[in-house]
């Protein structure tokens, strides 16, 4: 095998290769003339006729054996590609040889009956049968005349689009104005048909459904009413019917979660692309399939509601939604230093939305909250890294962290904790991060060694995460991998036992009702 592993790289391609030829020709199989095309050949073949419909039946001679069989492709100069605008296609025009007069252009004959169909087609050209769609929503439609109930759209989107049922709540409203308890199957014909719907592919179809018309992203807002509508259908979500606010507040931390997660850089718009990369439309179908919320982890779960709500009703101590830079540094038992509190408060991780000075709102401290507890995630390394690079050139420079540590120097001083010196912590985080400059991390360098990452940022500004990371246990490293490798997250471990110890403390209360009922 060489040295540079060119070897390893061609197996790579080849697989590679391979699976796009099958998804070609898989597609191209599925087409309705395709297999039209195949079943024509079959019963040519079992009548004797060959590939030559209506040709006589005679004995072939060597040069016209040879000549039946597709020719090698053509060196560069020999050949001469056109473009045939009828067909769509590229035909090839092998330059006239004295020696094989069987290949001259006089003699290259297209078979317009026997033509392969094209079976590569980019997504926006994507072969539908839209006639038998449409058809079935037609049949679909007839019974109801005129108006459309919401039950019975939800069953249209689930049973002819393979959509989520949630879905119709966003398209009624899109449709029909908020008075209207009925459909109008004139106005969805119309939207149908103006969309492009029955031709399009299922993200798009979700992405058409959510945007609002003059938009080409998702707002926050947009998603609102498809998770008002899994609230109010969701088995598990039935106890929380009686209780319109923290109906409203799960709704808004779905939404933060879904945002934060499909979009890192904290723009509060998504395109088809996030859509399709954060597989969305997979979590929306998973939902409704899933009896048990909380099975739900990525976006869903009620549990993971529960962790984050509680965690800011107790900072909270004046009960406005607001939580001022000493409500925010009580987090995690003081955890965090002053600077980097300051960082978070500037704007400088991610610029606050509560819209008042100083002051951090709910859907800041969703992202806050998700980025401290795991650290692995595209969107929390990009957090961090942002409020550590003080002079905003996307490089962490051992000025710049130094920075930060010798908060946590002094901290360490005053509880009387032997302290590391900052060369030493330095040589450590380079051993275990690998930077491609030993000088400085970037953004690639913390993604490419992610798992160890967020060691990096727990040194410099949370004493209590870098303690425990001074007095690790091995077994407890050990059972964290296992955990990752069995596909839980850092978060997802956190949001288990907190959400344990929580429920632990409701038990011991008198009042049955929510730990933060006064």
């Amino acid at each position: 095998m060489p040295a540079d592993g060119s070897s390893g790289s061609a197996s790579g391609v080849y697989t590679c290769s391979k699976l796009k030829l099958d998804s070609l020709f898989l597609r191209w199989f599925s087409l309705p003339e395709s297999q039209e095309l195949v079943l024509q050949l079959l019963e040519s073949i079992r009548t004797g006729q060959g590939h030559h419909r209506g040709a006589p039946r005679s004995v072939a001679t060597p040069s016209q054996l040879h000549s039946s069989t597709p020719p090698v492709s053509p060196r560069k100069g020999s050949s001469q590609m056109r473009y045939d605008h009828h067909w769509n296609r590229y035909v090839g025009h092998v330059a006239q040889s004295p020696k094989s007069s069987a290949f001259s252009p006089s003699k290259v004959q297209v078979d317009v009956e026997n033509r392969i169909p094209r079976f590569y087609f980019p997504e926006k050209d994507m072969p539908f049968s839209n006639d038998r769609i449409n058809s079935r929503v037609n049949e679909f439609l007839r019974p109801f005349g005129e108006g459309l109930p919401l039950v019975a759209l939800k069953t249209l989107l689930r049973e002819i689009f393979g959509l989520p049922v949630s879905l119709g709540f966003s398209l009624h409203r899109k449709i029909a104005s908020l008075s209207e308890n009925v459909l109008p199957v004139s106005g969805l014909l119309d939207w149908f048909a103006s969309s492009g719907f029955s031709s399009s592919s299922q993200e798009k179809r979700l992405f058409d459904i959510l945007r609002s018309p003059s938009c080409d992203f998702i707002t926050p807002d947009d998603l609102r009413p498809t998770i008002l509508g899994i609230i109010v259908s969701h088995p598990g979500l039935a106890f929380l019917k009686g209780a319109s606010e923290f109906q409203d507040r799960y709704a808004e931390t779905v939404i933060y979660r879904i945002f934060y997660s499909l979009n890192p850089s904290g723009a509060n718009r998504l395109s088809l692309r996030d859509i399709k990369k954060g597989k969305l439309l997979q979590s929306l179908l998973e939902v409704e399939s899933e009896e048990d919320v909380n099975q739900c982890t990525r976006f869903f779960s009620y549990e993971h509601f529960y962790v984050i709500y509680c965690k800011f009703w107790d900072l909270d101590t004046d009960h406005d939604f607001l939580l001022s830079r000493d409500d925010f540094l009580r987090y995690g038992n003081h955890s965090l230093t002053y600077r980097v509190a300051d960082r978070i408060f500037d704007g400088a991780a991610r610029p606050l939305s509560s819209g008042v000075p100083n002051k951090m709102g709910y859907e800041d401290f969703v992202w806050f909250i998700l980025s401290e507890e795991d650290k692995t995630s595209d969107t929390a390394l990009q957090y961090w890294f942002r409020a550590c690079d003080l002079n905003g050139d996307d490089k962490l420079t051992q000025d710049e962290l130094l920075w930060f540590y010798e908060e946590q120097i002094s901290r360490m001083e005053c509880l009387s904790q032997e302290t590391v010196a900052f060369d030493d912590i330095m040589s450590q985080m380079v051993d275990m991060i690998n930077p491609k400059d030993a000088f400085f991390f970037t953004v690639r360098d913390l993604k490419n060694c992610r798992l160890l990452a967020g060691i990096l940022f727990n040194v410099m500004f949370n004493l209590s995460k870098f303690v425990a990371f001074e007095m690790r246990d091995p077994f407890t490293t050990k059972q964290e991998r296992e955990g990752v490798s069995s596909g839980l997250s850092e978060w997802d471990r956190y949001a288990r036992d907190e959400y344990a110890r929580l429920a632990m403390e409701d038990e011991d209360m008198e009042d049955d009702g929510m730990p933060w009922a006064e």
